[in-house]
């Protein structure tokens, strides 16, 4: 923001005055509704005037812990990275995890393949949601891709049976960097 004191000659004392007034105010309002959105974000609990109807269930932040080994109560998960032209893409995959919290994806040729090879940061989700019911758990693994060796192909392609017809003699390896899930019960 410029000075006052070297626009005031151009502006006026009072017009720039009251620029940075409004932009003293403007600033405020920021931090307050900055403050309010941390202050729910961490709560992650409804609030009796935030439009979620009475009775709703209430949201729970799961630990890495939780989210891993609800990770491997799954097998099919979506995989979301960015295509050609910054386009993002997500698509859903088969999966495994290896024992060392990384998730295994197999692919053949194509954008996937390819945001791997690139070593691209990715994310990955898994979910399980009884709508009837309105509840259920999400786990979104944020991580770097990449393909794993030839030697190490041949045996996790073993442990993935993809279910889409088609050639996938890649292996795509997620190693997370952040791991965050929530439960709405």
């Amino acid at each position: 923001m410029a000075n006052p004191l070297r626009v005031a000659p151009l502006l006026g004392l009072g017009l720039a005055r009251a620029v940075t007034s409004r932009a003293r105010g403007n600033a405020a309002s920021a931090a307050e509704t900055l403050r309010r959105q941390i202050r729910d974000r961490a709560t992650l609990q409804p609030s009796a005037d935030d439009g979620v109807p009475h009775g709703a269930g209430e949201i729970s932040r799961l630990s890495r812990e939780e989210c891993m080994r609800l990770l491997r109560t799954r097998h099919i998960g979506r995989f979301a990275y960015v295509a050609r032209a910054d386009t993002p893409d997500v698509v859903p995959v088969n999966y495994t995890l290896d024992g060392k919290d990384r998730i295994l994806v197999r692919s053949g040729p194509g954008p996937k393949l390819l945001a791997a090879q690139r070593h691209a940061r990715v994310a990955f989700e898994v979910d399980q949601i009884d709508e009837p019911a309105r509840q259920g758990w999400s786990v979104v693994v944020t991580g770097q891709a990449e393909t794993a060796t030839s030697k190490d192909n041949a045996r996790m392609s073993q442990q993935i049976r993809p279910w889409a017809a088609g050639p996938r003699h890649h292996i795509i390896r997620i190693t997370p960097y952040r791991v965050e899930g929530r439960r709405l019960n």
